[in-house]
């Protein structure tokens, strides 16, 4: 099942409503994203996505698909550090992070990352490889604060909201 054409959840809810319950065990009475490893050696956003339900948004000047995916943190040897790398490239960051609050209560519940895919390009003269600007764009949604109170079954879940853009044709 998908989510309803046009409707895009909050931040909070993404947090409140999906993230920490798929993170204690809590099954949920409907689930209208697909599980997905999106970080790791096999792993590139055309391949993993291909068969996920696409959002589409259009603009005066580019066409957009968006999708929500649930993924595994890829910890790098167990550390705090996440490993973002993919086969044929990785994601970088563009924001530190932005802290999501609950509206009722006040309390930190989650953050928010905004990352960019980066292709990589074939290695130059030099021997190092140089990057390719993709056109994938993702938020990253992960558990903070009170949340990480309460008795996890799945840690290191994240929740992604990626757009594939696209410039519009004339």
């Amino acid at each position: 099942m998908r989510i309803a054409p046009g409707v895009v959840p909050s931040d909070e809810e993404l947090i409140n409503c999906y993230l920490l319950k798929v993170s204690m065990g809590i099954p949920l009475p409907w689930n209208w994203m697909s599980e997905k490893e999106i970080y790791g050696e096999t792993a590139d956003p055309w391949e993993v996505l291909q068969d996920v339900h696409w959002e589409d948004f259009h603009s005066e000047t580019k066409f957009k698909h968006v999708t929500y995916v649930l993924t595994k943190l890829l910890r790098v040897n167990g550390k705090t550090r996440i490993a973002r790398r993919t086969k044929s490239g990785t994601w970088k960051g563009q924001t530190s992070g932005k802290e999501i609050y609950d509206e009722s209560s006040g309390n930190l519940i989650g953050l928010s990352k905004m990352f960019t895919f980066y292709k990589n390009k074939p290695k130059g003269r030099s021997g190092e490889e140089e990057e390719e600007h993709g056109h994938w764009v993702m938020q990253e949604f992960s558990l903070a604060g009170v949340c990480l109170n309460f008795e996890l079954k799945f840690k290191d879940y994240a929740i992604c909201r990626i757009t594939r853009m696209f410039p519009k044709e004339n």
